[in-house]
């Protein structure tokens, strides 16, 4: 497990390790969609499945390593909805989703019901739920920025999870931008058409109001563009959250805010 979870951060690792789980969804593909559904339906699954899930990518074996529980990927729940193998096993930083529009495109709505209908129930209850922005860089994890988040949320971060606010895919769950989409899209800010930010707005807004009722607090830091439409977002909703820049010279009052 540990050998699994380390690989998926190191960049030389993943595309090895995409392809080895493409191998297995391409013999056992039935089965693995017959165990994302039964996870998604909180059914349980036995050793073996999970095994074949981790092997696979449909269950995030980061989740099940750092917080013991198991979590469908959007692999998994893109498996079942008929995608196919070469798509969902892009390899991550592969750019599949660009263009204009792409809170309509139809992967992308369908990453938004996976976000509200499953997903997003299975994070927490926690502490603490932190919001910080997407990068240029796919996987975020790759990016200077996410990594000195990364440091002090595990430095100081007791009961933190993160949540990466993003266009178009509103919310990454923290270990989730390696899986298709999050790590195969190009659409900055500047990119979103003025009649898609409403779009933007409810959804996140959709996304706070599930995410309250799981954590005690919830801390943001953001860039001009992402603060304005969570702002606009909690305002919506009517919640309170804490906000600290998002600059590196005040990332000690991120800790503060997150201890």
């Amino acid at each position: 497990m540990e050998s699994l979870v380390a690989c998926l951060n190191k960049k030389a690792c993943r595309a090895e390790l995409w392809r080895r789980a493409k191998e297995t969804a391409s013999k056992y593909k039935d089965e693995l969609v017959n165990i994302a559904e039964s996870l998604m339906n909180d059914e349980r699954i036995n050793e073996r499945e999970l095994d074949l899930a981790l092997k696979a990518l449909v269950v995030d074996p980061q989740y099940l390593h750092f917080k013991g529980i198991k979590v469908v990927t959007p692999i998994g729940f893109y498996l079942a909805r008929e995608y196919d193998l070469d798509t969902v096993y892009a390899t991550p930083g592969e750019v599949v989703l660009e263009g204009d529009w792409l809170f309509l495109h139809p992967t992308v709505k369908d990453y938004h019901e996976f976000l509200f209908s499953y997903l997003l129930d299975k994070m927490g209850p926690g502490e603490v739920a932190l919001i910080t922005p997407c990068s240029k860089v796919k996987p975020y994890r790759d990016s200077f920025m996410y990594k000195k988040i990364e440091s002090i949320i595990n430095k100081y971060g007791n009961d933190v999870w993160r949540f990466v606010m993003s266009e178009p895919l509103v919310i990454v769950p923290r270990f989730f931008d390696v899986y298709f989409p999050s790590a195969h899209y190009d659409y900055p800010p500047e990119r979103v058409a003025p009649e898609e930010v409403p779009i933007y707005v409810d959804l996140v807004r959709k996304a706070l109001e599930v995410i309250a009722t799981r954590f005690e607090r919830i801390v943001y830091t953001l860039p001009r563009k992402h603060k304005r439409i969570f702002e606009m977002a909690a305002e919506q909703a009517n919640l309170s959250a804490n906000y600290t820049p998002y600059n590196v010279y005040f990332f000690p009052r991120l800790k503060e805010a997150i201890v």
